[in-house]
């Protein structure tokens, strides 16, 4: 309805005159009883009746709720989607005030918004807000209203508009119900879990993990492993991290910690955001594999009544020795698999794995474990967990492999969704819903952390903004959906146009971008702009008529710090966003630095 009238009236008119509002007032209540003659006699309007008939169906057919109230806060008029709604019929809506229906909790701050509002303190209020509808259910909506004047300037009605946002609502709540179940489950199990960022930092510990390292959660978070426990660097998984991390892959090991005095079994998922590391003792289960290893008898006598698959193999991995277990866990008889090679059997996307595996068990004298999936005899793939050891036979200088194999199926599925919801909830947090770029949060903390590390090691470094040109007028003439469109579009291009991994986009608000850009100087802030801008023109997004521009472009402003310079943090926001406002006072589409 407001947007239709733009397109007509300046803004400062249609909001200062108080006679067109009555106007608006007029055509919303007397529309349907209006003839021919006396809407052609709305001079005001001067478009004759096919404006009054559009205006009135952007009322009548718009998709949000819409409605007038007097300031008492009875419904004069209510459009159909406000009426579906709140489940009421118009001539039971205007009997009724908004605090009739509205939810008790959310009384007090709508009241002072309102009289905000009649006082002059502000001009337009937005808010989540419940009602009740007339079946008693609650419908949570975002609630914008502005106050009308007359032309002396007198308050007249309300104008509302409202969004269900129920669903939303609800699905904020499941995250959050959702993240509570995980922590509830990471808390729980046994074993340690935790997570460190890109620096090795404890961003999340389970009480296992406390347990183990004998330090409570504040003594953990924010801290680098390394230095909090020098002696685990010096070890196996100060390298195993590393790769884990650099070549972004799952990585398993297990290693003897003489402080803790105790064998564990590490898994380490690596993810955007750092490292998560499933770390339990498996001293137990070390024990038993090394009695096997003490006799050929006491071997054998395990063998056939474990529940887990005990196999040889020779130096080229083909199966010498299979305990009966096999038939249970892959359905094989041990006949069947004796000869054969056990790559036949393992999942394609785990046979270049198995083989580096193999390399790795004969040189290293310390028992290896590692998961993966195998093939059983009807077809389908199981997880198996299996730990191997080279038994040097000094007689005959031969080497044999010995494994130890259980189903771990169930616990992989679990330890997958684990991780998997664990990335989402973390990615909700992280990224801008709309424009799956970082959002508010991650610029802000990225800021304050590189503007840091320039000022440590010298460097320069610069802030840059960006602003889409007259992207008001394109939602108001394309409407909200395109428009988000054409954030997505625009978001991802400017994604793409940053060459460096350190560089950041990030979503400010609104149509508003912002560029961290670490170690960079005003020369080359300038020819990543160039890039930015022209990213955004190969878009070719059709623009708005009367933007004056045939497609869509943006603006951009920056300022950078260099070491020596004493301009401040807060300061070169100021003068990045100067230089925006200068870009846009120029003709827009194009870059000023400061």
């Amino acid at each position: 309805m407001l947007t239709f009238l733009q397109t007509i009236f300046p803004t400062e008119v249609m909001w200062t005159n108080g006679w067109l509002c009555s106007i608006l007032y007029y055509v919303l209540t007397n529309l349907s009883s209006l003839n021919r003659r006396e809407v052609r006699s709305l001079t005001l309007f001067s478009k004759s009746k096919r404006e009054a008939d559009l205006f009135g169906s952007a009322f009548h057919y718009a998709s949000i709720g819409m409605a007038l109230v007097d300031l008492d806060g009875r419904f004069i008029v209510a459009n159909p989607s406000a009426q579906t709604m709140l489940g009421y019929e118009e001539k039971e809506l205007i009997k009724l005030t908004f605090g009739q229906i509205t939810h008790p909790d959310d009384l007090e701050e709508d009241y002072r918004y309102v009289k905000q509002l009649l006082e002059g303190e502000i001009d337009t209020f937005q808010m989540e807000k419940r009602y009740f509808k007339k079946t008693g259910d609650i419908v949570t909506v975002l609630l914008s209203v502005s106050l009308v004047y007359d032309r002396h300037g007198v308050p007249r009605h309300f104008i509302s508009q409202m969004m269900d946002i129920t669903e939303k609502t609800q699905a904020v709540s499941e995250v959050r119900q959702l993240t509570m179940r995980i922590s509830t489950i990471l808390e729980s199990i046994s074993d340690a879990f935790f997570s460190l960022d890109h620096e090795f930092r404890f961003i999340y510990t389970n009480n296992a993990t406390q347990e183990l390292f004998k330090r409570n959660k504040e003594q953990l978070i924010g801290y680098s492993i390394w230095e909090l426990f020098p002696w685990l660097a010096e070890s196996i998984s100060h390298l195993e991290y590393r790769l884990s991390m650099e070549t972004n892959q799952h990585r398993m090991y297990e290693q003897f910690i003489p402080r803790l005095n105790n064998w564990f079994e590490s898994n380490l998922y690596p993810s955007e955001f750092g490292l998560s590391v499933h770390f339990r003792q498996i001293t137990e289960r070390k024990r038993i594999a090394d009695k096997l290893l003490e006799s050929e008898k006491s071997f054998r006598l395990l063998a056939e009544n474990s529940s887990d698959m005990i196999s040889k193999h020779d130096r080229d991995g083909l199966f010498t020795y299979v305990s009966p277990a096999c038939y249970m866990l892959l359905g094989f008889r041990d006949d069947e698999l004796i000869g054969s090679s056990p790559f036949v059997l393992y999942h394609p996307d785990d046979r270049g794995r198995m083989l580096e595996n193999q390399e790795l068990i004969y040189s290293n004298v310390e028992a290896n474990t590692i998961t993966y999936r195998m093939r059983r005899k009807e077809g389908i793939y199981r997880w198996l967990e299996t730990t191997s050891r080279v038994i040097y036979h000094d007689g005959d200088r031969t080497q044999t492999i010995v494994s130890v194999s259980r189903d771990v199926t169930p616990r992989k599925e679990n330890e997958l969704k684990m991780i998997e919801k664990y990335q989402l909830l973390h990615k909700l947090s992280h990224v801008d819903e709309l424009t799956n770029i970082a959002n508010r949060r991650v610029f802000d903390e990225t800021w304050n952390k590189e503007w840091l590390e320039a000022q440590h090691h010298h460097m320069p470094i610069t802030l840059m903004l960006g602003d889409i040109d007259n992207f008001k007028l394109f939602n108001d003439t394309f409407g909200h959906q395109k428009g988000d469109e054409c954030l997505r579009q625009i978001a991802a291009a400017l994604r793409s146009a940053l060459k460096r991994p350190l560089d950041i986009v990030a979503r400010y608000g609104g149509e508003e971008f912002g560029f961290i850009l670490p170690q960079t100087s005003e020369e080359r802030a300038a020819n990543i702009a160039s890039r930015l801008l022209e990213a955004v023109r190969q878009l070719k997004i059709p623009h708005a008529e009367l933007s004056g521009c045939q497609q869509v472009t943006i603006s951009l402003g920056s300022a950078t710090w260099n070491p020596g310079c004493s301009a401040k943090q807060d300061e070169l926001f100021t003068h990045a966003d100067k230089a925006l406002y200068q870009a846009k006072r120029e003709g827009k589409d194009r870059y000023v630095s400061h």
